[in-house]
């Protein structure tokens, strides 16, 4: 992902893209710097969060690291390309993420919350899913099946009802004046519910509902930029009753390298111009593709 972002933004008239990296990537479009302790890279990331343009963060939600970046960013002046502290607090929250959603009219999956060693309520509806509530890459899904189950590891956890149907990705850029919806993909998941990746694009219908259903999502929070991913679950009802959000990722996620596989437009420049409240057009997409967890793209 990151390889591909760094190459589209390079492609750009004008622009320098300068990367922080702890592990050398040969490939690696612009002038990435390497650092080698935590201290190194906390320096490294003041200086050029302070001194560039814009910073685009790919970073992951847990252990508040993706929110503790946006901030620092904000707190040295920067300008974010990416989405800000106040939209990644509740997004990198999947139970406060859920209630936003609920109370703004978006159907989601009931939950609740649990705290390591309590126990999954008799009342509550199985199958469950139970998620780590600021996870991210599927790391400490379960499902389970009845109650009386209670998580182990810390952190506090959602669990909510299980929704059948056809997992779905969106991805949609977001500036100060318009978001604008990317091409649904299909997701793979395999029986841990691990992304396995996915596949684009879908069929007319099912693409419309995505699209809507992103869209009211994404809306539904505050201080939308940058690009941002909405899982969801369709459900069988064509009218669309059954669908529901899973999750709104504050930042890239891989279908990115599929998206940018499948059209000639530039993605990165869709970015900087949403960003910068310039007039945009809807990218074309011209390509069937499958991609996996890693990144790599095969057509269809």
């Amino acid at each position: 992902m990151l390889l591909a972002v760094a190459k589209d933004f390079s492609r750009l008239d004008q622009v320098t893209v300068k990367t922080l990296v702890e592990t050398p990537l040969p490939s690696l479009a612009g002038s990435p710097t390497k650092v080698e302790s935590a201290a190194a890279r906390d320096k490294a990331f003041d200086q050029l969060a302070a001194s560039c343009d814009a910073t685009l963060l790919i970073a992951p939600e847990f252990e508040g690291i993706l929110l503790r970046l946006a901030s620092r960013v904000s707190e040295l002046g920067g300008r974010l390309l990416s989405p800000g502290p106040e939209f990644i607090a509740i997004a990198s929250d999947k139970h406060e993420t859920a209630i936003r959603l609920h109370a703004k009219g978006v159907n989601v999956p009931e939950g609740i919350v649990l705290m390591p060693g309590e126990r999954s309520p008799d009342s509550f509806r199985y199958p469950a899913i139970l998620k780590p509530i600021d996870g991210a890459g599927s790391i400490g899904v379960e499902r389970w099946d009845q109650p009386g189950s209670t998580p182990t590891a810390a952190g506090a956890y959602r669990l909510e009802h299980f929704v059948e149907g056809t997992p779905v990705s969106v991805a949609v850029v977001c500036g100060p004046n318009k978001c604008v919806p990317l091409a649904p993909s299909s997701q793979r998941l395999d029986n841990q519910f691990a992304y396995e990746g996915g596949s684009l694009p879908l069929a007319d219908d099912l693409q419309k509902r995505a699209t809507s259903l992103a869209l009211e999502a994404v809306e539904a929070l505050p201080e939308r930029v940058g690009y941002v991913g909405v899982d969801m679950v369709l459900g069988e009802s064509k009218e669309g009753s059954g669908d529901k959000v899973i999750e709104i990722n504050p930042r890239y996620t891989t279908s990115y390298v599929g998206l940018r596989a499948a059209t000639r437009h530039n993605l990165a420049k869709l970015v900087l111009d949403l960003s910068n409240g310039e007039p945009v057009s809807q990218p074309e997409w011209e390509r069937a593709v499958e991609f996996d967890a890693t990144g790599e793209i095969r057509e269809r």
